[in-house]
């Protein structure tokens, strides 16, 4: 290795903790996954139980506990606040960003890897999905660390049995983290691989031997029997109906939600590894010979395939299922940096230079704009803004405009490094490319912080919680996932309102919290009677609430669409 290359992992690392650690505590957790995971973090920190996770009052079984050790353990050290709510999967994403350096450099080379590296670590999706709260930057990361393992032991006959052993970890550990697709995702894509590439099976052997399977249900096993002691029946609903439902598309109650169809997920995958997406397409163009795009190294056939098949698996299937969101198929990102990295190194980039500064002068034009173009309509609801697509077309002129300085400067930055990257050529022609995605990446990580209040309730906390009482019933008019920012940012019970309390396995076979149900009719009562109730609703809907409960009501506090009322 040369000796300026033997800096482009600190580098890299360094870089990496920059633009998702140092970040990590910037705007409020939103609802969905960060409130759930979050609040049921806050409360194992809090002195709650280690082995079942609690939101609401109600444990919360839908995924094994990993990721709420690592929160909780956060939370311990430096507090309950939004950074150390979002530290581990931080830190999850900067090693995901470290092990994609380490498959590329075995590909070829410290460049190939720092490459690889920094395309993952620039796109857009690590910088929208990445920094929200849920299982799957941590979940991508081991998926990753345990297919290195394969390769390592792979080529290394003298320490097979420990990388081997490791790779059980990995898959133990994200089995853990969120289901036993951890396992069942690097078991299918090394025998793709295998099958693929002669040979290369015979190196193999030693991956199914009885240490392995033994360290996976060493470390999984005993938090399933011990959930299904307690509550039996649970493993049964949580494979068959829960995790095999979506799967399958079902459209009962305990397994249906919002789905992103096929071709938004496709288009908007595109789009979140923007500009990188076109500077494949212009490397593509230049490639003579498709064979080479993955590996020039025709001595190492067993590593390509094995990018080709951590592909295919995932994305396979995550088209395949019938349910999908637009974070699925994160696992699967270090395989298309991979394979950009090859496809882009030691090219000359300039078309795309050039139109990659187009474009974002383009943008920034249409920045300056906004006021003229932006929709009219007002914002959607909570609810209807579920994924990145309807978000997206989803916010009003108002919303946009509070974007405008960023999309400015965002955009600027862009443009400026990229017309740099017209000037340059090699390496440096690509470092200038790196700050023009970074630029991006930072102003996404900052037009989600000023958005939150259109996905979160934290801002309406303090007014909730000064205005509750001991006997104050806290009520939500929508399901949890949609006011979920609430069980971090406030300790009150959350009742809900009209919705079904049969979706979760626990309430339907055990009655627990069926307490937190209640109907219009019964919260409309109990205002009435002057019980302290505080209602959080769209504020679309104040008008059908003045009708339903008789009076004009005034909100107490305002965030986003949603309004808080109190009688």
């Amino acid at each position: 290795m040369k000796q300026t290359e033997r800096w482009l992992p600190v580098l890299l690392l360094l870089l990496a903790a920059a633009l998702t650690i140092g970040p990590a505590g910037w705007g409020d957790l939103y609802n969905e996954t960060d409130g759930q995971y979050g609040g049921a973090a806050r409360v194992m920190a809090g002195g709650g139980s280690w082995l079942i996770p609690e939101n609401n009052g109600t444990p919360r079984l839908v995924k094994p506990p990993f990721l709420y050790w690592t929160m909780a353990a956060s939370m311990r050290i430096f507090g309950v606040n939004a950074f150390a709510a979002r530290l581990p999967s931080a830190l999850a994403t900067t090693l995901l960003v470290a092990v994609t350096f380490l498959i590329g450099s075995r590909m070829g080379g410290a460049w190939r890897g720092f490459l690889a590296g920094a395309i993952l670590l620039t796109s857009l999706g690590l910088f929208t999905l990445g920094r929200i709260v849920m299982p799957e930057p941590m979940f991508a990361a081991l998926i990753a660390a345990a297919l290195y393992c394969v390769l390592r032991g792979h080529d290394e006959a003298g320490h097979r049995r420990k990388w081997f052993a490791g790779f059980w970890l990995c898959a133990a550990l994200a089995s853990l983290t969120k289901g036993w697709h951890g396992l069942l995702y690097p078991l299918a894509i090394v025998g793709m691989a295998a099958i693929f590439c002669k040979g290369s099976w015979v190196n193999l052997r030693g991956l199914l031997s009885w240490q392995g399977p033994l360290i996976f249900c060493a470390l999984n096993l005993p938090w399933y029997f011990y959930i299904e002691t307690r509550f039996p029946g649970y493993v049964n609903n949580l494979f068959f109906a829960e995790q095999l439902g979506h799967f399958t598309g079902s459209s009962a109650p305990a397994t249906h939600y919002t789905i992103v169809p096929r071709w938004q997920f496709l288009l908007l995958h595109l789009a979140w590894f923007f500009p990188w997406s076109a500077v494949v397409l212009a490397g593509l163009w230049r490639v003579a010979d498709p064979r080479g795009l993955i590996s020039p190294r025709p001595s190492m056939p067993f590593i390509s395939t094995l990018i080709c098949a951590w592909a295919a698996v995932i994305l396979g299937s995550v088209l395949l299922a019938g349910q999908r969101q637009d974070y699925y198929a994160m696992a699967m990102w270090p395989a298309f940096a991979l394979g950009a990295a090859a496809l882009i190194e030691n090219r000359s980039l300039r078309p795309a230079a050039v139109f990659l500064t187009l474009l974002f002068a383009l943008g920034f034009v249409g920045a300056m704009a906004i006021p003229l173009f932006a929709p009219g309509a007002a914002t959607a609801s909570v609810a209807e803004r579920s994924t990145a697509w309807t978000t997206v077309t989803n916010f009003d002129r108002t919303v946009w405009r509070s974007l405008r300085s960023t999309a400015l400067l965002t955009l600027g930055g862009a443009t400026l490094f990229s017309l740099v990257s017209t000037l340059l050529r090699g390496r440096p022609q690509v470092f200038a490319m790196l700050a023009a995605s970074a630029c991006l990446a930072l102003g996404a990580v900052s037009g989600t912080s000023l958005v939150s209040p259109f996905f979160s309730l934290a801002r309406a906390a303090p007014a909730i919680l000064e205005a509750a009482s001991p006997d104050t019933r806290l009520v939500y008019d929508g399901g949890i996932d949609t006011g979920s920012s609430l069980l971090f940012y406030t300790d009150l019970p959350l009742t809900l309102l009209d919705q079904n309390p049969d979706e979760d396995f626990l309430t339907r076979k055990f009655g627990i919290g069926r307490h937190l149900f209640l109907t219009t009719d019964q919260m409309a009562g109990r205002w009435k009677s002057g019980a302290p109730v505080i209602l959080i609703t769209e504020a679309g809907k104040l008008p059908q609430w003045e009708a339903t409960l008789g009076v004009s009501l005034v909100p107490l506090a305002r965030c986003g669409t949603q309004v808080v009322l109190k009688n």
